[in-house]
């Protein structure tokens, strides 16, 4: 990825983040690199772990939660990790699914430079996996309501200081720019049929 590092960063974790080389796929329960509030870069999983309400009267299910929405953050799920763990997710790009015909397709959306996204997260830990990171989900820019009504809290690099901070409380819509165009379904092997069904919205990138 190009582009400048933002300030926020520090210099191990900027040349760290740097040195990846090639860009991976991430999904949800899978392990990937987000900047903290001090700057320093760790490893995560995507996803919280939650004990919820299942069909059956009395009976809980185990979810991984991977999208935190911004207008429910003051809710009790994402309360303390937004007042007290924040994080920034670093990305070349993010996927959106739109249907067109019988085909599940997803987009792509990324920078017009295709420069680094900066996307707004929280993190907590949990007693068996570690350390685990949700996405912040907002109200979409012009350049994604097209596709869908929410879209990542992508951040320019004057609101990322502020948002680690804890200062920054409003997050969208995103002023960053962004494009997008179809790409190659890749949760189906050219062998299989009919196409594996998509992600919830933001779920890749």
């Amino acid at each position: 990825r190009g582009g400048s590092i933002p300030d926020a960063l520090k210099a191990d974790a900027a040349a760290e983040l740097l040195g990846l080389g090639a860009t991976m796929l991430v999904r949800p329960t899978h392990q990937a690199p987000v900047i903290l509030a001090d700057g320093s870069l760790a490893t995560m999983r995507w996803g919280f772990r939650r004990e919820m309400k299942g069909k059956v009267p009395g009976k809980t299910v185990t979810r991984t939660i991977v999208n935190s929405r911004e207008d429910k953050l003051t809710g009790h799920l994402w309360r303390e990790s937004f007042e007290r763990r924040r994080c920034l997710i670093p990305a070349a790009s993010f996927f959106e699914w739109v249907v067109r015909g019988t085909r599940n397709v997803p987009l792509r959306f990324h920078h017009p430079d295709h420069t680094w996204l900066w996307i707004a997260g929280i993190w907590e830990d949990h007693p068996q996996l570690g350390a685990c990171y949700s996405m912040i989900t907002t109200v979409p820019s012009g350049d994604v309501a097209p596709v869908h009504d929410r879209m990542p809290a992508v951040l320019d690099h004057p609101r990322i200081g502020p948002f680690l901070g804890g200062d920054l409380v409003s997050l969208g819509p995103s002023p960053v720019p962004l494009v997008f165009e179809e790409a190659a379904n890749f949760l189906k092997p050219a062998d299989r049929s009919p196409p594996a069904p998509p992600p919830s919205q933001g779920e890749l990138f």
